[in-house]
């Protein structure tokens, strides 16, 4: 953006589908584990001998410093309650009672199982491991568990979409049919979904602006994965010169969708790739994404409270340590990027 962020080099070439129908090294430290014959090993049994909590934080990107006694990577923590002991091979949190092994403290990195704490691990480890059982089959990754049936809507659906939001026609469009937007009623609520084709992750929020059963805003999904990052399934495969504007939430997605529908049909030539994340404290990036958002350009777009600046600092310490060259948005105080759809020209967000 012309005064709010660093400009860059380079004019990248990704268009997500469906939207024309419509740096630095990693500075932590590094650690670097020889398998050597590890076939018949068990990874996790080679992971604690090898990596402490002190590699598995740093190579992680949790925000903090992990110490003996430090605040908890997980959740805000106003005064230090999380200790690191045994010589770094185990850990507490004296807040929440969490506490065991590395292999725990990944998995509560993560948000995920044991399965999604292997398939991490060998991708930093190597993937010559045995399975620690072979008589059964692997866990799966849980399934979101949807309260009622998506719909993709009609025509006549989007238009009062666009409309009450303040969306272009041809934006919902290119969010319907790219997999991000959808619509579902829970009770008497017309709702709209917020994901992608995975369905890792997802939020739904009601049409009218309204709270849920528990006073939020968000409808409490369970099997979401907020290491994931929606939108992220369309950066595999495409050109490194393809750029990425991250945002923060669901509701902000779809503002970057508009506004990049509008930049692109005003003759914007540079290709970006709108995604987000599902809340500033999320602090993980699942392992698939690492491989290929690492090395491109990112401009973060943050909430503009000490919320979204917590989760600016993280993320861009995160993503230069796997090698992305990062800017930041700043928004004037209290507002988000959906305070700005009709403030902010889709130029000074999309252009280099």
């Amino acid at each position: 953006m012309n005064d709010s962020t660093k400009q860059k080099e380079g004019a990248p070439s990704f268009v997500p589908p469906g939207f024309l129908n419509s740096a630095p090294c990693h500075r932590g430290r590094q650690a670097s584990f020889k398998v050597g014959n590890a076939a018949k090993q068990d990874l996790f049994a080679e992971a604690k001998g090898k990596i402490t909590i002190f590699d598995a934080w740093e190579m992680l990107g949790l925000n903090g410093e992990p110490k003996a006694t430090c605040k908890s990577p997980f959740r805000e923590d106003k005064s230090p309650s999380f200790s690191i002991h045994s010589e770094g091979k185990a850990f507490k949190d004296h807040a929440t009672g969490d506490g065991g092994d590395v292999i725990e403290f990944i998995r509560l990195a993560i948000g995920g199982n044991h399965q999604d704490v292997r398939e991490w691990l060998r991708e930093r480890m190597g993937a010559n491991y045995a399975p620690t059982t072979t008589h059964s089959a692997p866990k799966t990754r849980p399934a979101i568990q949807w309260p009622s049936d998506q719909s993709e809507g009609t025509g006549s659906t989007w238009k009062a979409f666009a409309k009450l939001r303040g969306y272009s026609c041809p934006a919902v469009y290119a969010m319907v049919k790219s997999g991000t937007l959808s619509f579902c009623k829970i009770g008497s609520d017309k709702c709209f979904i917020v994901t992608d084709p995975t369905h890792r992750a997802a939020e739904i929020r009601r049409i009218d602006g309204g709270l849920f059963f528990n006073g939020r805003k968000a409808y409490p999904l369970s099997g979401v994965d907020k290491s994931w990052l929606i939108g992220a399934n369309w950066i595999k495969g495409e050109p490194k010169q393809t750029s990425v504007l991250f945002t923060e939430g669901a509701t902000d997605l779809l503002a970057a969708f508009d506004l990049y529908s509008r930049y692109r049909r005003e003759g914007g030539n540079e290709s970006w790739l709108p995604i987000t994340l599902l809340g500033a404290g999320c602090k993980t990036l699942c392992p698939e994404i690492t491989a290929t958002i690492k090395g491109r350009y990112v401009r973060i777009v943050p909430d503009a409270d000490p919320a979204g600046d917590q989760m600016a600092d993280h993320w861009q310490a995160l993503l230069r340590k796997i090698g992305c060259t990062v800017d930041i948005v700043n928004l004037p105080t209290g507002t988000d990027l959906s305070d700005h759809l009709h403030t902010i020209k889709p130029t000074d967000l999309y252009s280099q």
